[in-house]
C-alpha cells in the first residue's frame, strides 16, 4: 500500500473528483463546492490535501489558519472514500495531516465534529471550549453577538403638554435588563441529534 498526501494545487485535475468525494458526504451545489475548492487550492493553508493511493483519489482533508491562533490551524472535510473505509485509513491521514501542520510549525490541530467522537479521540483528540475559526466567524459567533445585551438604557426628560401647560419634568426609569446571555459551551446543538463537539490535540 503506497499513500501520498499531496496538495490538491499540485493535482488540480483531480478538483472535479475531489469535489464529488466531498458531495457524496456533504451535499451542495457544484457551484458552491467548487467556489471553496478554489479558495484552497493553495500550497498554504488554507490549502486542500488529498490521500492518494498508488494514482486513485482516496481521500481528503483541509487545513486552515485560525483567526486568532497563530501556533494552531484547524482541521476540516476530513474524509474517506466509502469503498475504502475499514482499513484504518481514517487515521493514517489524520497522521499524515497533522505531520504536514508539524512541518509549517503549527503545534495543535482543532477540529469540530458531530458523530465522530470516538474516533477523533482515538486519533487522541480531547474534547475542548468552543475556538474562532472560518466557519465560526460567519455563523456562531455573529448569533452570539445579537444575544449580546444592548447598552444600559439612560433616563430620558419627558414634557408633554397637559390642556396646553407645560408641566414640570417626567422622569422615565429605563426599562429592565435583558436575561444573561448563556455561557459558550463546548457543545453547539441545534436539535438533541445535531451537535458539534470541538475537539483539539497537542502535536510536533
Amino acid at each position: 500500500m503506497t499513500l501520498s498526501l499531496i496538495p490538491l494545487v499540485d493535482r488540480q485535475e483531480l478538483n472535479d473528483e475531489c469535489i464529488s468525494l466531498l458531495n457524496e458526504e456533504w451535499p451542495r451545489s457544484y457551484t458552491s463546492r467548487a467556489h471553496s475548492q478554489q479558495k484552497s487550492c493553495r500550497a498554504s493553508p488554507p490549502m486542500s490535501l488529498l490521500l492518494i493511493e498508488e494514482s486513485e483519489l482516496i481521500g481528503h482533508a483541509r487545513i486552515c489558519l485560525l483567526p486568532d491562533r497563530r501556533d494552531a490551524c484547524w482541521a476540516e472535510s476530513v474524509i474517506i472514500r466509502k469503498s475504502h473505509r475499514g482499513r484504518g485509513l481514517g487515521k493514517i491521514l489524520m497522521n499524515m495531516v497533522e505531520s504536514r501542520a508539524v512541518e509549517m510549525s503549527f503545534s495543535k490541530v482543532y477540529l469540530s465534529t458531530h458523530d465522530q467522537v470516538p474516533f477523533y479521540r482515538s486519533c487522541g483528540y480531547e474534547i475542548c471550549a468552543p475556538i474562532l475559526h472560518s466557519t465560526t466567524a460567519t455563523s456562531v459567533f455573529p448569533v452570539l453577538a445579537k444575544l449580546a445585551p444592548p447598552p444600559p438604557a439612560t433616563k430620558s426628560t419627558i414634557s408633554p403638554r397637559i390642556n396646553g401647560t407645560l408641566p414640570s419634568s417626567t422622569t422615565v426609569s429605563p426599562p429592565p435588563p435583558p436575561p444573561p446571555v448563556p455561557k459558550a459551551s463546548a457543545t453547539k446543538c441545534k436539535e438533541d441529534d445535531d451537535c458539534i463537539e470541538y475537539m483539539c490535540k497537542t502535536i510536533g
